[in-house]
């Protein structure tokens, strides 16, 4: 059983969150067993995961069909972005929203979200970055649009390192590893920093 939400009983101005799927989401209803539903910047109904009901349903066809070949299915979302999504239904995925529903806004820049919401910072060559929830390593994205890890290393120097063997002063000496965040759909197109126009590719 789902019970609609309407614009006059959430505003738009309501706090999102950002998911487990990286896409944001505000909460739309929660169902009687306690799950919880969200609405997507776009217009969709996602899982508490962030997940989409086409998704969850591929997924449960993929497993349902490897149960009856005997076999092990692939990890929900791929060994590179493995989802923690274990949604066994779509229910209350499907339901039309009302006319009157208030979308959320989509934040100006994924920063200046986690800034807003006090997510964990450091300080990287002087400016403040900010902690990504959800994310296999601690990842941090800069004022001005820099994803690196906890000890500073951008991403891109990380991934320079992993493809030399040669030892040099310039390349971070830590050995983190940090994912892309193109692979998650719902930073696509979203300025990183607060002062860059750089984004996550569509």
């Amino acid at each position: 059983m789902l019970t609609r939400i309407s614009a006059g009983m959430v505003s738009a101005e309501t706090e999102i969150e950002i998911l487990p799927s990286l896409r944001f989401g505000r909460l739309y209803t929660t169902m009687v067993d306690g799950k919880k539903v969200y609405l997507s910047t776009d217009g969709q109904l996602l899982c508490e995961h962030g997940e989409l009901a086409s998704t969850i349903s591929f997924w449960n066809s993929i497993e349902k069909r490897a149960k009856i070949d005997g076999t092990e299915p692939p990890p929900r979302g791929g060994f590179q972005t493995p989802s923690i999504c274990d949604c066994a239904t779509t229910e209350g995925l499907h339901y039309k929203l009302p006319d009157d529903v208030c979308l959320p806004a989509r934040p100006p820049s994924l920063f200046e979200f986690l800034e807003s919401n006090d997510a964990e910072v450091i300080k990287v060559k002087g400016r403040d970055a900010r902690r990504i929830p959800h994310t296999d390593s601690p990842m941090f994205v800069s004022t001005i649009g820099t994803l690196t890890c906890r000890d500073g290393a951008s991403r891109r120097s990380l991934i320079k390192k992993s493809k030399t063997q040669l030892e040099s002063k310039r390349l971070p000496t830590c050995g983190c590893k940090l994912k892309a965040l193109s692979l998650h759909g719902g930073l696509k197109g979203l300025q990183l920093g607060k002062y860059s126009k750089l984004k996550v590719p569509e």
